[in-house]
């Protein structure tokens, strides 16, 4: 499967192609709305996709929106799905066992999304907002990578209009 991966919602914003065993990853610098497009159009090419997964946060209301924003248009235009995540999913780790992610909520201290990797298999508990927590800065994108591909034969995608932004 060839897709498109897009998270402008932390300061590890990303583009990533999945082509076959490969990824290709673009990091974007904290202006998304001038970096995000020539990204894309570098990993793009002229790859086909079958679909566009988007982190639709939470994290950064103005990156996230431009992220979800250019990942519908995308998908309208190619006329393809769109297979949103929770962009603390992107901080996954490759060990087994529990785990607990935070991403920065600014002043309302941190979104966090706990939960129990075995394998390829993940339980996880409802985000919640707390008061404090060492930020995830590590990306694992192969592991999401992978559990996109198994979301996506589970559940297909959505329609562009159906996918909104978290805040």
């Amino acid at each position: 499967m060839n897709f498109l991966i897009i998270d402008t919602s932390s300061p590890q914003s990303f583009v990533a192609l999945k082509k076959g065993g490969k990824i290709d990853v673009e990091l974007l610098s904290s202006k998304q709305s001038q970096t995000l497009l020539p990204a894309i159009e570098k990993l793009l090419d002229t790859q086909s996709l079958d679909f566009i997964a988007i982190g639709t946060g939470p994290g950064a209301f103005t990156g996230t929106r431009v992220g979800v924003m250019v990942a519908k248009a995308l998908a309208f235009a190619k006329g393809i799905p769109l297979l949103p995540f929770c962009s603390l999913k992107i901080f996954l780790p490759d060990a087994d066992g529990p785990f607990a992610l935070y991403g920065d909520a600014k002043s309302r201290g941190v979104y966090c999304l706990k939960g129990v990797k075995q394998g390829t298999h993940l339980s996880l508990q409802p985000l919640t907002l707390e008061p404090e927590g060492a930020l995830s800065t590590t990306l694992n994108l192969p592991f999401l990578a992978s559990f996109l591909i198994e979301k996506f034969r589970k559940e297909g995608g959505k329609n562009h209009d159906a996918v909104s932004p978290v805040y």
